[in-house]
């Protein structure tokens, strides 16, 4: 009862606010690290250690990376700053029934900049038949930066406009939950994540120009394993909204004799995308590279040439040798024979 409890609070909460814009950056590759979406999702790998690495070049040749000026009495034309690039490091395992995991991203968009690292923590309860379902809390810091160089005031001298790079930071905090069961009807290895970022929705406050507020974002997503002969089809849906714009990913993979991995997405409304990757044996583990190109169908494709990302994943276990005793020989004196 508490745990359907719980799950109603959330659901009422995404209902019940409203927010002003999609801040957080999206990864196509979600998939292979959830704990960038989701602190409840730490501990997921039992005895293992995950390690994930991702890189983002989005609206590749759509950045300017001029001034942002308007077109008025002589001024530069109005520039397009930066394209969105996202670099995302994370690492999560666990201990008994507590997870611990560390997520760090950082993303460039125009002439600004964030830095996000986040601490999470899960207690995770297992059932009988095999599942598990784990609370998660973050906290983490919001670091905010302006390119103050490339901006260009429409008042010569406006002490509001940073003529430098300015820095501003505000504590984060996210929840979620994530729950995971060996088997559902014809999947393997079904999950369901559910989680809200930006709890507290911290405003990063500049000693120049203002400040900059990180809205709540919701996520849900879900997937499993359909497995056939040589062939495991891995299909999963992925939830994202601020309260104001809502948007979803449909994706599907497959893995050929654990190997050789191919991909469809479609993110509404108007995005596709191709996915790519190879599972490379090593010893008792594997690493798993993954290519991905999205399209955009929209008219921003006229500026640009597609989305490239890019995912490293490893997952390791960790074994502790037994401890060695020394065999017990009794010492022999003159008083003890």
């Amino acid at each position: 009862m508490k745990i359907k409890f719980t799950i109603l609070v959330l659901v009422f909460g995404f209902l019940a606010n409203h927010l002003k814009a999609q801040q957080d950056p999206q990864l196509t590759q979600f998939m292979n690290n959830k704990l960038f979406y989701n602190p409840g999702f730490v501990g997921s790998t039992p005895d293992r250690i995950c390690v994930n690495l991702a890189y983002r070049s989005q609206w590749v040749g759509y950045g300017g990376g001029t001034a942002f000026t308007p077109e008025i009495n002589g001024a530069k034309p109005v520039g397009r700053g930066d394209e969105p690039t996202t670099l995302n490091f994370g690492i999560q395992g666990n201990i008994k029934r507590f997870g611990i995991g560390l997520n760090i991203w950082r993303d460039n968009l125009g002439f600004t900049n964030t830095l996000s690292p986040t601490l999470s923590l899960s207690y995770i309860q297992t059932f009988n038949n095999g599942s598990s379902l784990a609370f998660g809390l973050g906290v983490g810091i919001i670091q905010k930066g302006i390119n103050g160089s490339k901006l260009v005031p429409l008042t010569p001298g406006d002490p509001l406009v940073p003529t430098g790079d300015i820095v501003a930071n505000a504590v984060n905090l996210d929840f979620g939950i994530y729950y995971k069961i060996p088997q559902l009807s014809i999947f393997d290895d079904f999950y369901f994540g559910l989680s809200s970022l930006h709890l507290n929705s911290p405003v990063v406050t500049f000693p120049i120009g203002g400040d900059s507020k990180q809205d709540r974002h919701y996520y849900a997503y879900t997937g499993g394993i359909y497995r056939m002969t040589n062939i495991d089809i891995n299909p999963n849906v992925f939830f994202k909204s601020d309260g104001v714009k809502t948007s979803f990913d449909f994706n599907c993979l497959a893995t050929y004799n654990q190997t050789l991995v191919g991909g469809l997405s479609y993110r509404t409304p108007q995005e596709f995308s191709l996915l790519a990757g190879y599972n490379l044996p090593v010893k008792n583990n594997v690493i798993q590279f993954m290519y991905s190109y999205d399209l955009i169908t929209s008219d921003i494709v006229t500026y640009n040439q597609g989305s490239h990302e890019i995912s490293l994943r490893y997952c390791f276990g960790i074994s502790v040798p037994p401890r060695q005793v020394k065999p017990f020989y009794p010492l022999k004196t003159p008083r003890m024979l």
